[in-house]
């Protein structure tokens, strides 16, 4: 993985990542036995695994949707097909995740959950942006933004403008596209949502590089930070010193680039979030490969490689080892090239086999319950039923009145 490709998945992952998350940990999510309050977990960790734990992420779904069917509980079984489809169509399943998207939607819709329902037509729209069906995807942005102006959650009423002004950009509308991430930076500085406003001033930095606007992609890079700084989350901030790390290697300012890297790994150790330190690690064994320091790239290389086994990250892992074979190589040392090529082939049979039970787990999921109804209505699931209250307490009227006009005339 080369710099510029590691530029642009900044650049491009940042869209899909959210930024909230509260103390919900997988375990108390696993041992909880009610099941709405465990769908509301799910909702939680949802939020925090699609910025930094797909694995996990998957695993949680699949935990909810199994139950849900068992128990019949069409809440969980929506939680869990957001879940799911989140995860599916980020590790390059798009179909298949807009499928489990589009049956998670219907549930939210129905119940008139305005903040949900505008989330997962954003997590579709990024779906489609993935797959390069950018009208699709502005379509879905924009569901999005009706939905979320329906809510009683101000962020909802303009988080896709985010995606939807990367939508215009890909298809070459730069104008309009910078356009929207001004309205949105606006929004999220009336709303304090420094963490959003610190993200699109990196990515409008990132488009004024592209422009050759050199000065004005300075300005946004340090309002960018100046917001990373003004928001509590520690990881936050280290995404961010990363992405900046990035920019200042890809402009040739090397020490400005070691510094951001070093202060991103550092924060990353703290928050012991395992993906995101072998990141870390990576950037940092690249930026000394870079500057033929080969001592020091091979000791970050080579850190990075136990730690992703240790932890049994597969695709990390796959980096290191490009790296180091490539670094061995030079140096002729075939042992390790050898031994490095065979954990490769591997690694490769072991992701496939994973795949594979994947989908024949996948396949078993009975998403339709069999036709079955929840045992727990929808209504019932959602609180009262505002508009059948109405009509009851209408005709009620009209009985009381009619009675009323009889005992008048009798």
């Amino acid at each position: 993985m080369i710099p510029t490709k590691r530029y642009l998945l900044a650049f491009l992952c940042a869209f899909f990542f959210t930024t909230t998350f509260g103390q919900v940990s997988y375990q108390q999510f696993k041992n909880q036995s009610d099941l709405n309050l465990k769908s509301e977990l799910g909702l939680e960790l949802w939020n925090y695994y699609t910025r930094s734990d797909l694995d996990s992420l998957k695993i949680a779904a699949i935990d909810l949707l199994l139950v849900a069917a068992e128990k019949e509980h069409q809440f969980a079984r929506a939680v869990g097909a957001r879940m799911l489809g989140g995860y599916l169509y980020r590790t390059g399943k798009i179909e298949q995740g807009l499928e489990y998207l589009r049956l998670s939607l219907g549930f939210f819709e129905q119940r008139e959950d305005f903040v949900v329902a505008s989330e997962v037509w954003n997590e579709i729209g990024h779906a489609y942006q993935l797959s390069g069906a950018l009208n699709k995807a502005k379509e879905a942005y924009n569901k999005s933004l009706r939905l979320g102006e329906q809510s009683n959650d101000a962020t909802a009423a303009f988080n896709a403008k985010l995606g939807l002004g990367r939508a215009y950009i890909l298809a070459g509308d730069t104008a309009t596209g910078m356009s929207i991430w001004h309205s949105y930076k606006q929004s999220s500085l009336e709303s304090e949502k420094y963490e959003s406003a610190s993200n699109v001033y990196a990515f409008m930095a990132m488009i004024e590089t592209e422009r050759g606007n050199e000065a004005l992609s300075a300005e946004y890079y340090d309002r960018s930070i100046g917001y990373a700084n003004k928001s509590a989350s520690k990881s936050h901030k280290a995404n961010t010193y990363a992405n900046i790390g990035i920019r200042k290697f890809g402009l040739g300012e090397m020490d400005s680039s070691l510094f951001y890297f070093e202060r991103s790994l550092e924060l990353r150790l703290e928050l012991s979030n395992m993906r995101q330190i072998l990141e870390g690690y990576y950037n940092l064994g690249f930026y000394y490969l870079s500057v033929d320091s080969l001592e020091q790239s091979i000791n970050y290389f080579e850190t990075g490689r136990k730690k992703a086994e240790e932890h049994e990250l597969y695709t990390e892992l796959n980096d290191f080892l490009d790296e180091l074979i490539g670094i061995y190589q030079g140096l002729e040392k075939e042992d390790q090239v050898n031994e490095f090529k065979n954990r490769k082939v591997e690694i490769k049979e072991l992701l496939e086999k994973r795949n594979t039970a994947d989908d024949n787990l996948l396949e078993a999921l009975d998403l339709e319950f069999s036709g079955k109804k929840d045992k727990m209505s929808l209504k019932a699931q959602s609180g009262i039923d505002w508009k059948l209250f109405t009509i009851v307490v209408l005709v009620a009227l009209a009985l009381l009145f009619l009675f009323l006009e009889r005992k008048r005339f009798s």
